[in-house]
């Protein structure tokens, strides 16, 4: 039985032929639900005009007031999609040949033979839902390129022409001038909310939330990108509209907190002017995004509004946190990480009441680290599974001591997480890598696990890999394995399945079709020098 019961209305002036209908049928197991029962033409059409969405419609061709006939006209006219179901007593040529004109699904004689009509409902069924697939897959793929190509528009890699083409294509409006990139992602410091539990989910179910709110309102374009964040391109901005940026987010923020039990938080990028700078607009608000993992409520965090000559500068000049960000930036981590404990010191002489103002000056100091991380591609959580609860630790510091104790546990795992990066980069890591994948090519080695292994953040790795081999690492693990296939292949009189197993494939019919691939023969092929 199928969950989704599509609408059909009966139309007859005969009540027997209508109750019989209905009757006759078990309606729910074909996957069709009855909506309403009608005696004539005229009053199937009104109901019609209020109901569009009615998928099938069953009609005798002859009646007093408005024929079927008509009432298929109608239909057609109106250019409603339902399907029609002609069934009549008179067995003529013309009324048969005038209904296919109009467009019919079969012409059905009176009295109804059953096995017939369900028959003309499957196929019904079946062609409705070849319909519903081909426009789902024709949605999906116009979906796909447009999140595509919006990403490629936010991230400042494209080439102008191929733009300008498919947005044309797309009904993107780049030529409006005015624009604000605005990224939403979930706040970290949430428990015991399953969706958070899986990303990609979560971040499907945001943006349908997203779009509820957002609606069919022009110029502005909601889409995803890989890391499962959801973004927000306003087009037409100006400077009587651009609160309005901060009253969508919020208005989003609010429902699916309503909705999904989730806790977000939007980062406002900076405005531009002309389309080929929404990317700047991006980056300012990325430069927000570690955020997430220290606001504890919905909130809306705006570029422009940040306030450099705040208490919090000011209290970050005197404990010397500032020089120690300058030193961040030439990436003199050793020396940062020698004079953190000093903070500690001035922190006890300036004699600071206000334990919510330190933390906030710990915490830019920890999000100006995790900057860094994250300009040298490396994500914290994937590498530190600690740290959230050690972010916890420094909400949860009750005084200046337990306070300043936290900050000094976090800003040791982030210093010497950014000492060992600093210290990977300036040797041959790859050399390593690649003496590791030669010696375990058997295992399900993945590049993920490997920038683990390495301390090394996976996509600098992989680009790391690309230029010292010529290929990506999968398709270099590949090959390692291929080559040792083959040498066992050559020594040895195991199965091709044992061989596929001992060299890192669980599925046989895998690792045959990459050795023909790769080697342009079969293993057994190879193996007998064919």
């Amino acid at each position: 039985m199928s969950l989704f019961l599509r609408k059909v209305i009966i139309v007859d002036d005969e009540l027997l032929i209508r109750e019989g209908l209905r009757s006759m049928l078990d309606w729910e197991n074909l996957g069709f639900e009855i909506a309403g029962l009608f005696e004539d033409g005229e009053d199937a059409w009104q109901f019609l005009q209020m109901n569009n969405s009615i998928d099938v419609v069953i009609t005798d061709i002859q009646m007093d007031i408005c024929t079927g006939l008509e009432l298929l006209r109608r239909i057609r006219n109106a250019d409603y999609r339902s399907r029609v179901l002609i069934i009549s007593g008179y067995d003529e040529f013309r009324y048969l040949r005038e209904a296919m004109k109009m467009g019919i699904d079969n012409y059905l004689l009176k009295p109804i033979n059953k096995d017939e009509m369900i028959g003309s409902l499957q196929q019904i069924q079946e062609s409705l839902l070849m319909e519903y697939q081909k426009s789902r897959e024709l949605f999906e793929g116009a979906l796909l390129i447009k999140n595509n190509i919006l990403n490629q528009v936010v991230m400042n890699n494209y080439s102008i022409r191929d733009v300008m083409e498919k947005c044309e294509m797309l009904g993107i409006d780049l030529y409006e001038g005015g624009f604000q990139v605005v990224v939403m992602d979930t706040i970290t410091r949430q428990k015991n909310v399953p969706l958070l539990e899986e990303r990609q989910l979560s971040e499907f179910a945001i943006r349908n939330v997203a779009l509820e709110v957002i609606g069919e309102a022009e110029n502005i374009y909601v889409f995803g990108n890989q890391n499962s964040q959801t973004i927000f391109l306003f087009a037409g901005i100006n400077h009587r509209n651009i609160a309005m940026v901060r009253r969508r987010m919020e208005e989003v923020s609010s429902l699916v907190q309503l909705v999904l039990k989730i806790q977000v938080v939007a980062f406002m990028g900076k405005p531009c002017t002309y389309w080929r700078e929404i990317h700047r607009s991006y980056q300012s608000a990325m430069e927000l995004y570690d955020y997430r993992y220290f606001v504890e409520s919905a909130s809306v965090i705006d570029y422009t509004q940040r306030d450099p000559e705040s208490k919090k500068e000011a209290l970050a000049k005197e404990l010397g946190l500032i020089r120690l960000n300058e030193l961040l930036e030439i990436d003199d981590f050793e020396t940062v990480l020698k004079e953190l404990g000093l903070t500690g010191i001035r922190l006890q002489e300036i004699r600071v009441p206000d334990l919510h103002l330190i933390r906030a000056v710990f915490i830019d100091f920890t999000l100006s680290c995790m900057s860094k991380l994250r300009q040298m591609e490396f994500e914290i959580l994937e590498h530190a599974s600690h740290f959230p609860k050690a972010v916890e630790a420094l909400f949860n510091a009750d005084s200046k001591e337990k306070l300043f104790a936290r900050f000094m546990e976090l800003g040791d795992t982030l210093l010497k997480t950014l000492q060992r990066l600093k210290l990977n980069r300036n040797t041959n890591i790859v050399e390593k890598v690649i003496k590791f994948i030669d010696s375990h090519y058997m295992e399900g080695l993945t590049l993920q696990q490997l920038s683990q292994q390495f301390h090394i953040s996976a996509p600098y790795l992989g680009k790391r890999l690309k230029i010292e081999l010529g290929q990506q690492f999968n398709e270099y693990l590949h090959h390692v394995r291929i080559q040792n296939a083959k040498n066992l292949l050559l020594i040895s009189d195991e199965s091709v399945k044992d061989i596929a197993e001992k060299i890192g494939y669980a599925e046989p019919n895998y690792f045959y079709s990459q050795f023909k691939r790769i080697t342009g023969k079969s293993p057994m092929d190879f193996k007998k020098g064919i």
